[in-house]
Order: structure tokens, then C-alpha cells, then sequence
């Protein structure tokens, strides 16, 4: 007979998930933290590859000297607060104030600063930022029902992240996915419409006559949502590469 199980599960903070995030296999790559006071220290970075939206809020961090002398030394955690930017390889992530109305949690009512991964710098700047688990859900059903709820979970949230966009002196993150991106590009003709007629290999902008063609229109871009986001960078770097060479 399969075990039923309910569960009530509340995050505080991070809270049992953030624990759990803590026991998956320690990676460190080599990096460097630019700390809030200015100061750049080198080491080695962990990241939580498979739950990026942990490492909007923390890290963990071994500076090269302590890394020299012990390459098993335990990291030490430092979050959002502690860091102005942090590097992994050629992966940057910037501080962005950002609050996010959509999914107000109690983790979010404590800090809206995030380090968001960046993923272009210029006159566009824009980061990749992702949701965090609910602060409580309730699940019942089989052993099994619960993983695959989680695992759903878990899909949706890296799923559904967003590409936050500001350009010159804009100080309020845009969604990219829910702009109106042939207008945004407008001080730059060509790469306008280029985008507008899919040349990133984006969905062509067109004309939708009535509901069901608009309906098809935002199908194709949920199916094929990696494809819009490379479109989309690649856009707003050929965009800040006319506009710098003006």
C-alpha cells in the first residue's frame, strides 16, 4: 500500500529549503567579490547551479590566501548586503534593487535587493532574475505525488524567469518579456527592425488580427522562450554596439 503523506512546509528567510540548498555537493569555481566597501578580494565561489535564485541572496566564498593554505577549508556565507558585485569565470552578477510585485513573500518585505546574474552592460543593462519558493505551500498524496509536485516546483521557477531591463538613466527594472521591445530599440533603426522581423532568430514581430492569432503569437514565445532570451541579448548588445560607435 502506497504511504499517504501531507505536508505543511513554511520558508522563513530561506528557511528549511535553504538548508536543504546547503547540503547539495560543494563546487567552488574560481571568482572574486567586490565587497561593499570597495574592496576586491579573489577566491574561490560557490553557487547553487541547479537553484539559481540562491544565489540572488548569498554565496559562499574562500579567498585565495585561506584557499592557498587549505583547499578544504569551509567557505563563508555572505549575502546580498555584504556584496556590491561577484564574479564566477565570465559570469558577473551586479546588486539590482528590485521589487518584485508580481510575488511579494515575507523573504522579500526584509530586503528587494538582489545579486542578479548580468547579462548585458551599456546603454541597455540588463540581468536575469529568478522567482523564490513560496514561503509556504501545502502538499498531500503519495511519496511520489509530493516529489512530483516539487520537482514541478523547482521546473516552473527556473522556467520562469525574467530578463530585467533599464536603459540610460532608467532607474526601474522593465520585464523584457512583457515590453514592447520594437519601440525600446527605436533609437537604433536597424537593429529595430531587425528584431522586429526575426532576424535574432526571435518570433517576427507582426500585425495579430484578433484574439486567437494573438493567443498562437504568445504560445510560440512561452514554447520557445530560450530562443526569445538569446534574441533579446542579442539585441540589446548589437543595440549598446551602434550606440557607442555614434
Amino acid at each position: 500500500m502506497k504511504k499517504l503523506c501531507i505536508v505543511l512546509i513554511l520558508f522563513l528567510g530561506f528557511g528549511l529549503s535553504a538548508l536543504k540548498a546547503q547540503d547539495d555537493p560543494y563546487v567552488y569555481r574560481p571568482g572574486r567579490v567586490t565587497f561593499k566597501d570597495g574592496s576586491v578580494v579573489s577566491g574561490m565561489v560557490r553557487l547553487h547551479d541547479d537553484a539559481p535564485w540562491y544565489n540572488q541572496r548569498y554565496i559562499w566564498f574562500i579567498d585565495s590566501a585561506s584557499y592557498a593554505a587549505n583547499p578544504n577549508v569551509k567557505g563563508k556565507k555572505y549575502r546580498a548586503d555584504d556584496m556590491q558585485m561577484y564574479e564566477v569565470g565570465t559570469r558577473i552578477f551586479d546588486k539590482v534593487h528590485y521589487v518584485n510585485i508580481e510575488n511579494l513573500q515575507l523573504k522579500s518585505l526584509g530586503s528587494n535587493d538582489h545579486m542578479m546574474e548580468r547579462l548585458t552592460m551599456g546603454s541597455i543593462t540588463s540581468h536575469r532574475f529568478y522567482d523564490y519558493p513560496a514561503d509556504a505551500s501545502i502538499d498531500y498524496g503519495t511519496e511520489e505525488k509530493l516529489a512530483e509536485d516539487e520537482a514541478q516546483r523547482k521546473h516552473d521557477l527556473l522556467a520562469g524567469y525574467k530578463i530585467l531591463c533599464t536603459k540610460n538613466d532608467e532607474t526601474k527594472p522593465h520585464n523584457a518579456f512583457d515590453m514592447d521591445l520594437v519601440k525600446y530599440l527605436a533609437e537604433v533603426p536597424a537593429v529595430q527592425e531587425k528584431y522586429q522581423t526575426g532576424g535574432y532568430g526571435n518570433q517576427p514581430m507582426v500585425a495579430h488580427k484578433g484574439l486567437m492569432a494573438k493567443m498562437i503569437a504568445n504560445a510560440k514565445k512561452t514554447a520557445f522562450k530560450q530562443e526569445e532570451a538569446d534574441a533579446i541579448i542579442a539585441a540589446f548588445n548589437d543595440y549598446n554596439a551602434q550606440i557607442a560607435s555614434k
